[in-house]
């Protein structure tokens, strides 16, 4: 009865492998490595899947975020520290498409800025 429902859901003639694959290969990363089988195994997957999305959430973690290792590599580079300093630099990231010559230089604007009138606020000025 659920393979019924299954097939009444699914559009015809659309090969969800192939649309898959086009997606990852317009997105630029790599399929997960997972072994081909045969069709009749299909039906003893069908019979426990409870395994396959416990499987496949590992596999989705181990991949690494481009925007964390920019956002961590400035953070490095510069020295800085703090959750309030790590969302300016990925806000800035967005704001330029992760260009780190104008994420660089836009962010050592606004620090300077921000010692800046820190430096006047306890001045009293």
């Amino acid at each position: 009865m659920a393979d019924e429902k299954a097939k009444q859901k699914s559009t015809p003639g659309i090969d969800k492998e192939a649309a898959k694959a086009t997606l990852l290969a317009l997105a630029g990363t790599k399929p997960p490595e997972a072994p081909q089988k045969a069709k009749p195994d299909v039906a003893k997957e069908s019979a426990a899947p409870e395994e396959k999305p416990v499987a496949s959430k590992p596999e989705v973690k181990k991949e690494a975020d481009p925007n964390k290792e920019f956002v961590d590599g400035i953070m490095a580079e510069m020295a800085l520290k703090g959750a309030s300093k790590k969302r300016l630099i990925k806000m800035l990231g967005e704001q330029f498409n992760f260009d780190k010559h104008k994420v660089m230089f836009r962010l050592k604007r606004a620090l300077i800025s921000e010692r800046y009138a820190a430096a006047h606020a306890e001045a009293g000025h």
